[in-house]
């Protein structure tokens, strides 16, 4: 990895061997972390020759919803992001790692830091399926029986990208007064 992380800055998720823009090779290398989206372009022979940086907060939005998007062009799935300086398009060589990066992108915009995915995940097929069944019987099991969820519970914390006080409810999404980013509380 050719970034260096900023002190309160933490990594999300990497990718070697992503290709940039529609025809690009598959030599540089994408990193998401809390604050940034960066892509470092790399030669042939895996030097580095430029680097993009990305804040997050600069990712466009669209009635609520951030502009990222995966799309497919010729067989090959891609991922798409619009931001104030333009546009970047990214093609990644397993992709499964395509949707992996668009939905985690669209979690740290939304705020939600909590479970990320990560790359390469082998997790069983149905598995949170057959989870959130289990969940749902278990919860017909104590409305029958009476047991009520507890209130919601009142946190107070500070803001996951700049650092600011921040409160609410558990589980809330709130936007920060000082760099206007949304997060889960």
């Amino acid at each position: 990895m050719d970034y260096q992380l900023l002190p309160h800055e933490y990594m999300v998720m990497n990718s070697d061997h992503v290709s940039f823009g529609k025809n690009g090779l598959s030599t540089d290398e994408l990193i998401l972390t809390n604050l940034h989206l960066i892509h470092i372009k790399k030669g042939f022979w895996g030097g580095k020759k430029d680097q993009v940086t990305i804040p997050i907060n600069q990712i466009k939005i669209f009635e609520g919803k951030p502009q990222v998007s995966v799309t497919k062009t010729n067989g090959v799935k891609r991922l798409e992001i619009y931001y104030n300086g333009g546009q970047a398009i990214f093609a990644f060589n397993n992709t499964k790692d395509t949707d992996k990066w668009a939905r985690n992108i669209i979690k740290l915009i939304s705020g939600d830091t909590s479970n990320f995915e990560t790359l390469g995940d082998s997790s069983l097929f149905g598995a949170n399926v057959l989870a959130e069944t289990f969940k749902d019987t278990f919860d017909t099991f104590k409305a029958g029986l009476g047991i009520k969820d507890a209130e919601p519970e009142k946190i107070s914390t500070k803001c996951s990208f700049c650092g600011a006080p921040l409160s609410g409810q558990v589980k809330q999404t709130v936007r920060c007064a000082y760099c206007d980013m949304e997060q889960s509380l």
